[in-house]
């Protein structure tokens, strides 16, 4: 196959590569023979200048088709997105998030600084220690930029001088958390700070999309046969987590969303198949 170009997100170009399709979905929980397969047949379906949001497309076709189980884990990016637009959904899920590693989670309420008052996106704490987390859900552009996370540095230490002073709770460290990316100059302004920016890929050795896959924290979106509705209905009555589904019993989840029993079980035979 003549090597062929691809078009990322950012508009730069790279070269297409099989071995990083079969990283990706072998990452989602394919079997290295099926990540092969999925390589391949993504391989025979893509031209010169394809953007990488249609290549995902057409991996998720093809896990669709050999393994569902495996195509909606494949999903859990899209999944987070379907969070929006306002981001408030996604501040809740992080709370879900928070709270599985332990700490405890909350959405406070406006808190006062030293010179003028914040609205904060979450408070959490553990082990003694509290931090405020900002929460950016990105769809375009994908990058936190160096004035928002220069912006939220600034906010912070107004807190911790507003804390000084007995206006607001004291905090220890402030948090960044986006399932986007951060652009260079973030990255280098919040190492030297001391900030923790959690990010999709960043750091490396233990990003976001870790946090969700290790303990198998996706969110009812990650459900692609679930409707707009269902969507909604779910995390009207504080259901974010796909775990959250198989701790009810069929009729008790049904009456609780105004969903058919029949459909229910169907849903939870879905959410016990991505939870192994």
């Amino acid at each position: 196959m003549s090597q062929i170009f691809i078009t990322k997100a950012n508009g730069e170009r790279e070269f297409f590569s099989e071995e990083k399709i079969k990283h990706t979905a072998m990452r989602a929980g394919a079997s290295e023979e099926l990540a092969s397969k999925v390589a391949r047949e993504v391989g025979d379906r893509i031209y010169e200048g394809i953007s990488t949001r249609s290549i995902l497309r057409l991996i998720r076709e093809s896990l669709d088709v050999h393994e569902p189980v495996v195509a909606h884990r494949y999903g859990l990016k899209e999944a987070i997105l379907k969070l929006g637009p306002t981001g408030f959904d996604f501040e809740q899920y992080l709370v879900h998030i928070f709270s599985a590693y332990g700490y405890k989670a909350e959405l406070p309420p406006i808190l006062e600084g030293m010179c003028v008052t914040h609205e904060v996106d979450l408070l959490i704490e553990k082990e003694n220690r509290r931090g405020m987390v900002e929460a950016k859900l990105h769809h375009d552009p994908v990058y936190v930029g160096i004035k928002d996370t220069m912006a939220i540095w600034t906010r912070y230490l107004d807190l911790v001088d507003g804390s000084r002073l007995g206006k607001t709770p004291h905090l220890d460290e402030v948090w960044i958390v986006t399932n986007g990316k951060f652009s260079t100059d973030s990255l280098k302004f919040g190492h030297c700070k001391n900030m923790i920016l959690l990010g999709w890929n960043h750091p490396k050795e233990r990003p976001i999309s870790k946090w969700i896959e290790d303990e198998h924290l996706y969110p009812v979106t990650i459900m692609s046969s679930l409707s707009a509705d269902e969507q909604k209905r779910m995390i009207s009555a504080n259901i974010f987590l796909v775990s959250q589904l198989v701790t009810y019993k069929p009729k008790q989840l049904g009456d609780l969303l105004g969903i058919e029993e029949s459909r229910i079980v169907n849903l939870m035979k879905i959410a016990e198949g991505l939870l192994k």
